[in-house]
């Protein structure tokens, strides 16, 4: 079985994920799609290795920031490491926020034929570039995030597989490839969006503006970190927001993602919801453990 751990941005996926890794005995892959890069730590909120407290996590700082990664590459490297864990007779636990691609792991969901539709070009052609970036986001926001507006043809080929392979529209969309319960960390909203505020605070102080002015400076393209905390602080360092602006588009776009992850969870997953009291982490780990265990 795999054991999956899903919720919005800041609600404590990290936490319990390493809890329950050290009861079971076992290791966590991470579902996130920006922790992957190196050098992408404290932004992406990236499990420090205090945190990891001798766990072993996958998928973490095994690319550089301007090599591509997508949703195809992500499943492909999942599903090696679920079946090599399976081998070794251990329970993976899958820990992230980007739905969509922990998604792609566990249903039968392919991408043979994820090829750029050339015809677009013409569909679109009156489109700006920023309108044709706001099509994507209503289509995939998770992967616009990746792709800066300017990068035309990126983002026509990233709409053209959006349509092709919509897991609403893949005939295999609802047949599982493994057993798997997923837990789903949940929050009185309110609350949520007052903690990601804080978070991004937190991460302020831990010194997020030094960590993106060295990616800025050592000229890693903007078209390579368009993920939230780091596309505002490049604007930012550009000039063309100031610093208090900057900060305040960080948590607008924290809090709508917070909200477009519950949406994606509600209606893409059978969820066994989770109330997280932040007062009380082992209240928390010890109702994970009951879902995971009841028949």
């Amino acid at each position: 079985m795999i054991i999956v751990i899903v919720g919005p941005t800041g609600i404590g996926k990290t936490k319990l994920s390493i809890a329950l890794a050290k009861k079971y005995n076992t290791e966590i892959i991470s579902g996130d799609s920006v922790q992957v890069y190196k050098g992408l730590d404290i932004g992406s909120g990236k499990v420090t290795n205090q945190e990891k407290a001798g766990i072993s996590h996958h998928l973490i700082d095994i690319l550089e920031p301007q090599e591509d990664f997508s949703v195809a590459i992500f499943q492909k490297m999942v599903r090696e490491k679920v079946n090599e864990m399976q081998q070794r007779n251990i329970m993976p636990i899958i820990v992230g926020g980007t739905g969509l691609y922990i998604k792609s792991v566990l249903y039968d969901y392919n991408f043979e034929n994820a090829t750029r539709d050339h015809s677009l070009d013409v569909i679109y052609q009156y489109f700006s570039n920023e309108d044709l970036h706001e099509l994507l986001e209503e289509k995939d926001y998770e992967i616009s995030l990746r792709i800066h507006p300017n990068n035309r043809k990126r983002v026509l080929q990233a709409i053209s597989r959006s349509s092709v392979n919509k897991i609403s529209e893949n005939k295999n969309k609802d047949i599982p490839l493994y057993e798997f319960k997923i837990i789903g960390l949940t929050m009185d909203r309110e609350k949520l969006y007052e903690l990601i505020n804080l978070r991004v605070d937190e991460m302020l102080t831990q010194g997020l503006l030094k960590e993106v002015k060295t990616l800025y400076n050592n000229g890693i393209n903007s078209n390579s970190v368009r993920s939230i905390g780091y596309k505002e602080l490049y604007k930012h360092f550009s000039g063309e927001y100031e610093l208090d602006f900057a900060i305040e588009k960080i948590k607008q776009h924290s809090r709508n993602l917070a909200k477009k992850q519950y949406t994606f969870f509600n209606n893409q997953f059978n969820v066994n919801c989770l109330d997280v009291d932040i007062d009380n982490c082992e209240k928390t780990i010890e109702e994970a453990i009951n879902l995971i265990e009841k028949d």
